[in-house]
């Protein structure tokens, strides 16, 4: 019998804790690579931007505005609307604090596994354009 098996979804959790280490509660990130990837780069790009121009003038409202739709964005992209939420409730608004926390979760655990799938897309759709 030929198998297929679907390669292109991250799947992780991510357990937001008390200061005493009690859960607060768990955010699951399930991302198709196929159709966030996009998503998520153009995340991080505006991300990047606002944070630029924020430090640039740091007393602008309308940027501290532009930097928190970015966190958001980014949020968003990676955890779903309702993961964004439940992330800044937690951390009571406080951008900057979910930012610098989350990140290193997303660098570390998300980014490198939607490189990792991403390549393996590219390397099987090369390999099947050799067949042709």
């Amino acid at each position: 019998m030929y198998q297929i098996t679907r390669k292109n979804r991250i799947k992780e959790d991510l357990q937001l804790c008390h200061a005493n280490g009690d859960v607060a509660c768990t955010i699951p990130v399930d991302i198709n690579v196929d159709k966030m990837t996009a998503r998520i780069s153009k995340a991080y790009e505006n991300l990047g931007m606002a944070q630029n121009e924020l430090m640039e003038n740091q007393s602008d409202v309308k940027l501290m505005e532009t930097y928190g739709n970015a966190v958001i964005e980014i949020l968003s992209a990676i955890f779903g609307d309702d993961g964004a939420k439940k992330i800044l409730e937690f951390y009571e608004d406080c951008y900057t604090e979910a930012l610098l926390d989350i990140l290193p979760f997303v660098s570390n655990e998300i980014m490198p596994k939607i490189r990792e799938a991403s390549a393996a897309r590219k390397e099987q759709l090369e390999q099947a354009m050799l067949r042709l």
